[in-house]
């Protein structure tokens, strides 16, 4: 391995100039990648493709359409039936009507033009009022639902199969629509596709803001704590890396989303590090005298090796992630995880050979022309260095005592994790004030729920008889025994009773009485093939867990006769599976992790203690985290669900950088301690400023205005916290304590003079 980066040292040393030239090229390249990356948007990452929960989503898309919108129109009685109100609810019918993505469009207009004769006159404004309400001011029967509380409602019901972005356009043509057509004032439009549109265009203001505070922050921290010349180099250099990370996937037609770009913290913190070691160790190198190409040869074939197998073994626990099968919640755009772990073992590898090629060409392009016979010289200051090797030293000394108040406190954070609460709820994962979540919210106040949980029910013949009998039978009993369903809408609700309560008893009527429905009320109710119907339960507010729960039992309590089956749609349902994949796998996908990562070192090292070394503190920082996360009452969502990725990624990393430079230390004659305190003055240095400098990068994001993005930059913040003091307090006393050689020299915890000074 020696000679094989003293090749590359020797070739960075030669070529600098045309190795920059190429890295430009391929940012150019990369970034005419990453302009033209698709960009999905469809729902199919709740859940694989494959899964019978997605099927039947996508099914039921197909028979009844998508998320509707409801249109909220507020005023009395009178208001409501005066004619320049039905005039304006006319016109929007007319406007929405032929919108290709909007599937139907139910309101009091739909149902009194169907009982209107053909050809007669409307009635007057009192008439019409007599007939929608009773003298009490309350509405008839038949209206009741399009009129809840002071209100007149319309329903307008999207097509199947939209994109995100579709579903998002067709929500500002309704908006539009509503603004133009007069209709009284307070009128809201509320639903899931208005907050689509609403997310995207405030996460790109939210985003810029932040991004422009963590960038300062960063170059702050930079120049705190990290005191080398040209010390903000490695930004532009992870800049590169993550443009080169995003062109690759684009050619391997790896999609652009909100969870691939949230790879974008633990790229960045792997990235910071890789550029900071290098960095680091080259200017360590002229600090002890050496030239500029003696620097970088040394500097090369030195932290290249350790940097590379950090990176091997962070691809291995990224590449776990492809077994995976836990989805995210795709109304943010979120691919399954596979696609993140890929994205992420491609990253490490693009930004291992920007800092290798890109980083170490520049720092020596820039001191051979102008000092290449000139010594560069840096006057002794203080620094973070100097301070560290005493806490290292302690956590040697009290070696024990550290192992068990680390293992105690990762055994309650396993302990607590199970009882991490999730959250997969859009409404809750945005910022309350955002204008559709202010909708949604009202149109809760007013219809009661906004939870409504869709069941396709397919047959030969969906109006037979016998069919009909148990889908009122099943839904009575569905309402009967579970308090939180508060309502049911199908056909059996649709279709006019005969006397005695009953269905028509014969296809014959039953199949007029459908054909009398509004053309719109009858698309939301049954396929024009017959084979489909409908029957949707409105559900009270609760949690997405106990949500997916209740489903679960409704579906469970179907029963349904021979040649029938049922299967539930709607996103509810999705976002109900996801909470489970989420819970369900996250210890499977980390353990899996541990063990790949812990497999690729032992056959790298050859030596199961080195190869222990790294993944021990993973593992406890892994509990740390979750302890972390239940005491400060973060909540897992599609991204905090993810991130044991961020905790393999750069905690192995760490762990092995300072691994690597003990084993060079003791290869001179240097005791244990004395080894380890050299070690973590030299990479101890330059992990605390990467890692400082990515928490300051994203702790920025805790000023925004997205819950989902607070507690992401939260739970990033304190995993690359939290492997900074694994790095400098666990792995010490845990590598000294394995390393079972021969010490060359007698074992003394004193530091060196020249740590000393």
């Amino acid at each position: 391995m020696h000679a094989l980066f003293l090749a590359i040292g020797t070739f960075v040393e030669r070529h600098p100039l045309r190795i920059v030239t190429v890295a430009v090229v391929l940012t150019l390249l990369a970034v005419l990648g990453v302009n033209s990356t698709q960009i999905v948007t469809t729902q199919d990452a709740f859940v694989p493709r494959d899964s019978p929960v997605f099927q039947g989503y996508e099914a039921y898309e197909r028979a009844f359409g998508g998320d509707p919108l409801v249109v909220l129109i507020p005023g009395s009685p009178d208001q409501l039936t005066s004619p320049a109100t039905l005039t304006a609810m006319r016109s929007l019918h007319a406007k929405l009507s032929g919108d290709p993505a909007v599937r139907s469009v139910v309101s009091i207009v739909t149902l009194l033009q169907a009982a209107a004769p053909p050809g007669a006159p409307a009635p007057n404004p009192n008439a019409l009022r007599s007939i929608v309400y009773t003298p009490d001011g309350n509405p008839q029967p038949q209206f009741a639902a399009m009129l809840p509380r002071g209100h007149s409602v319309m329903v307008v019901r999207l097509a199947g199969g939209l994109t995100v972005d579709q579903q998002r356009q067709a929500a500002d043509r309704v908006l539009e629509a509503v603004r133009s057509v007069g209709l009284p004032a307070g009128t809201t439009v509320a639903g899931t596709p208005r907050l689509i549109g609403e997310i995207t265009t405030s996460i790109t203001k939210d985003m810029a803001i932040t991004g422009g505070i963590a960038i300062a922050l960063m170059i702050v921290v930079l120049y705190l704590v990290f005191p080398v010349r040209r010390r903000l180099l490695a930004l532009p250099i992870v800049v590169v890396g993550v443009l080169w990370t995003f062109g690759a996937t684009s050619a391997m037609s790896i999609p652009l989303t909100l969870v691939t770009m949230a790879g974008l913290p633990v790229l960045v913190g792997l990235g910071v590090d890789f550029a900071i070691q290098f960095h680091n160790r080259y200017e360590e190198e002229i600090h002890r005298g050496q030239q500029p190409d003696q620097g970088l040869l040394a500097a090369v074939t030195r932290i290249g090796p350790a940097v590379g197998i950090a990176v091997a073994a962070s691809a291995l626990g990224f590449i776990t992630l492809l077994l995976s099968r836990v989805p995210a919640v795709r109304e943010f755009g979120l691919p399954a995880v596979r696609e993140f772990g890929l994205l992420l073992a491609i990253g490490v590898v693009a930004l291992y050979a920007a800092g290798l090629f890109g980083l170490n060409a520049l720092l020596y392009r820039y001191d051979r022309p102008r000092n290449a016979r000139k010594r560069v010289t840096m006057r002794r200051r203080w620094t973070l260095a100097d301070r560290l090797p005493v806490l290292s030293t302690a956590a040697v000394r009290r070696g024990p005592l550290v192992a068990v108040v680390a293992i105690l406190f990762a055994a309650g954070g396993y302990a607590v994790d199970g009882r991490l609460a999730v959250q997969t709820d859009i409404e809750k994962l945005i910022p309350s004030d955002t204008p559709g979540v202010v909708a949604l919210r009202d149109a809760r106040d007013v219809l009661g729920t906004t939870n409504s949980v869709p069941l396709l029910i397919s047959a030969r013949d969906v109006t037979d008889p016998r069919v009909l009998a148990w889908m009122k039978d099943f839904q009575g009993q569905v309402l009967r025994d579970h308090p939180q369903v508060l309502s049911a809408e199908s056909l059996t609700t649709a279709l006019p009773p005969v006397p005695g309560g009953q269905l028509a008893p014969n296809p014959q009527a039953i199949a007029q009485a459908v054909q009398a429905m509004p053309a719109d009320v009858r698309r939301n109710l049954v396929t024009d093939d017959r084979t489909g119907a409908s029957l949707t339960f409105n559900i009270a507010q609760m949690p997405m867990a106990e949500l997916n729960t209740l489903i679960g039992q409704i579906v469970a309590e179907t029963q349904p006769p021979d040649g029938v089956s049922v299967v539930p749609g709607g996103t509810l349902t999705l976002a109900g599976a996801a909470v489970s994949a989420v819970t369900e796998r996250r210890a499977a996908v980390a353990v899996t992790g541990f063990l790949a990562v812990f497999v690729g070192l032992l056959l790298i090292y050859r030596n199961w203690r080195r190869a222990i070394a790294p993944v021990a503190p993973v593992v406890l920082v892994t509990g740390w985290s979750s302890g972390v996360m239940w005491l400060l009452g973060i909540e897992l969502n599609p991204l905090t669900a993810v991130m044991s990725a961020l905790i393999i990624g750069i905690g192995t990393e760490f762990a092995i950088l300072l691994l690597e430079r003990y084993e060079e230390e003791r290869a001179t004659g240097a005791a244990p301690t004395a080894a380890i305190n050299q070690a973590v003055t030299r990479v101890g240095q330059a992990v605390t400023a990467s890692a400082l400098t990515v928490a300051a990068g994203f702790g920025a994001l805790l000023a925004s205005s997205f819950p989902a993005l607070r507690e992401f930059a939260a739970v990033t913040v304190i995993n690359v916290l939290l492997s900074l003091l694994a790095t400098l307090v666990i792995i010490p006393p845990l590598i000294v304590r394995l390393d079972r050689r021969r010490a060359p020299m007698p074992e003394t915890p004193v530091l060196s003079a020249e740590m000393q000074h």
